[in-house]
């Protein structure tokens, strides 16, 4: 099954973020474009702990996106007393033009209010926003970190593109638990519990949360989907290939199931393992390959990468790419990946990859250091044992 993909209607400046949790750091970087965020509401769920969004997963009136009042005693709350209504009768019914109002600011916020709303605080230590050279008049630094004092911002002075941008995070952050997330999701209910329980029963595994989709026409509807396996075939190019029941019969909702390969953009994984595996190869620039690199190392070199039913996060997948995008680099990106784990299915790959035959990946020693350090099994282990299926595309 093809990812998920919303048909685009405006053009948008890119947002990341990087958030840092007691137990658990999660990373989200800004690109110079912006990205934008969904809308939620006050409730309790069903097991009475507290939420910034309704069912419906809209702002209820009433509340609002810019205050947080931390207590020990109390959960974070968007609550506050709406005031009488006092204006003059010109502004109740006037209609104001919001439309050139930049939205991935608000999509940002209101990632950030799910995440404080639907995350146990004693578990965050802190939300680490990263500005990847965004434009000044893109740069929102005063505002994101008014949301909540536990909202940190830092600004790279020149662009790194988002697989440096996701390792700046990390290593500004000292969380036991890394999560990476984008600034255009929104965490459900009691997205993290589930993520830190697989986490804590191994750790050399890489969980991931069920990706709902935030249509891109109206981020404030929130679609669930069918939990869905993630692969790829030999142009190494990640896809939804089937849902988990799909492909394994015996499956039961809602247990978690594995990944051949991840989507890349949200995962949570312990910084020791993070840091050992390898993290991401240095040498790839922009974006592209990072997270078939990833997954190949993670399973052949010791770990797993599982998806977690219970944890939710809505993402909004764009109809295009709104920033600036150079392909030579997912050329490059992905001849390293194939000279570094495809072994004996480098030619195979290498076919039906445009451009990757008759280029230079550079220097790939560092990352065959690695395989050789933590004695990596071979691609034949990972089609036999991972992901068979790949041996018939």
């Amino acid at each position: 099954m093809a990812q998920p993909v919303i048909p685009t209607t405006t053009a948008s400046r890119l947002l990341w973020l990087v958030l840092a949790l007691v137990s658990l750091t999660t990373c989200v970087h800004f690109w110079r474009a912006t990205t934008l965020l969904d809308e939620g509401s006050d409730s309790l769920d069903e097991g009475g702990d507290y939420s910034p969004y309704d069912s419906h997963h809209h702002l209820r009136k009433g509340t609002i996106s810019l205050l947080q009042v931390p207590s020990k005693n109390l959960k974070p709350s968007l609550d506050f007393p709406m005031p009488q209504e006092g204006r003059a009768k010109q502004c109740i019914n006037r209609s104001y033009n919001t439309s050139a109002m930049p939205q991935s600011l608000e999509l940002a916020m209101h990632t950030v209010g799910s995440l404080i709303g639907n995350t146990p605080p004693e578990l965050l230590q802190e939300i680490l926003l990263i500005d990847d050279g965004n434009e000044k008049d893109w740069t929102y630094e005063s505002t994101l970190t008014k949301l909540h004092p536990k909202v940190k911002y830092h600004r790279n002075n020149q662009r790194q593109g988002l697989i440096k941008a996701k390792k700046t995070g990390a290593d500004l952050t000292d969380a036991p638990v890394i999560v990476f997330l984008e600034p255009h999701c929104l965490a459900n209910r009691q997205w993290l519990e589930p993520l830190l329980e697989r986490l804590m029963q191994d750790k050399k595994r890489v969980v991931i949360p069920v990706i709902d989709i935030l249509p891109e026409k109206d981020p404030s509807k929130y679609v669930y989907v069918a939990g869905m396996y993630g692969g790829f075939k030999w142009n190494l190019e990640f896809n939804w290939m089937g849902t988990a029941s799909g492909r394994n019969a015996s499956y039961k909702i809602p247990d978690p199931f594995p990944m051949p390969s991840m989507s890349g953009g949200l995962l949570a994984m312990w910084r020791d393992w993070w840091l050992e595996s390898g993290e991401y190869d240095s040498q790839m620039t922009e974006w592209g390959s990072e997270h078939i690199e990833m997954s190949l190392r993670i399973w052949r070199c010791g770990g797993t990468v599982e998806a977690v039913p219970c944890s939710r996060v809505g993402h909004m997948f764009r109809g295009h790419r709104p920033y600036a995008f150079h392909g030579e680099a997912a050329v490059k990106n992905k001849k390293r990946l194939i000279d570094t784990w495809l072994d004996n299915y480098k030619e195979k790959a290498e076919q039906v990859s445009q451009g990757t035959k008759n280029i230079d990946g550079g220097d790939i020693s560092d990352r065959l250091a690695i395989r050789d350090k933590l004695k990596c099994h071979d691609m034949d282990w990972y089609i036999k044992n991972v992901y068979p299926e790949l041996a018939f595309y």
